[in-house]
């Protein structure tokens, strides 16, 4: 919920990475639960490259999308197929996932420089993304 401190996770990469949340403190940090079964997760990270990720580029942000499909080669390829630049954190066993919520994909969670959950949106929609990406905007200035 919003206001709660995130705990330190760790997730492995499909580059091949392990990254952990303690090394992004005092930035502010967007964690995105999806899967590649979801049509609104489909949807939402289309917008991802040109909304989030160029958009906060050389800013104290960072992106963490993380998949709760199962099979790690599902996400490869369809991170491949759509010619994603960005890589994506595997939780097949929703041990991140758990952390954050129970149930619902897609959701985002956007964690402030105090490493507080500063709010949060389940699913998808154009005019929520857009807002969502003026908040982050917002607390980045």
């Amino acid at each position: 919920t919003d206001g709660t401190i995130v705990p330190e996770f760790s997730v492995k990469m499909t580059d091949g990475r392990t990254i952990d949340y303690a090394d992004f403190q005092g930035k502010v940090v967007m964690v995105t639960f999806w899967a590649t079964w979801c049509p609104p997760c489909r949807q939402e990270m289309a917008q991802v490259q040109d909304g989030i990720i160029d958009r906060f580029a050389g800013r104290d942000f960072v992106f963490i999308p993380i998949s709760i499909d199962e099979d790690p080669r599902a996400v490869t390829g369809f991170m491949n197929k759509n010619n994603y630049r960005f890589s994506s954190g595997l939780d097949a066993e929703k041990k991140v996932y758990g952390i954050f919520t129970t149930k619902y994909v897609p959701r985002n969670f956007i964690i402030g420089r105090d490493g507080k959950i500063a709010f949060h949106t389940v699913g998808y929609t154009s005019d929520e993304f857009e807002e969502m990406a003026d908040r982050i905007d917002s607390m980045l200035e």
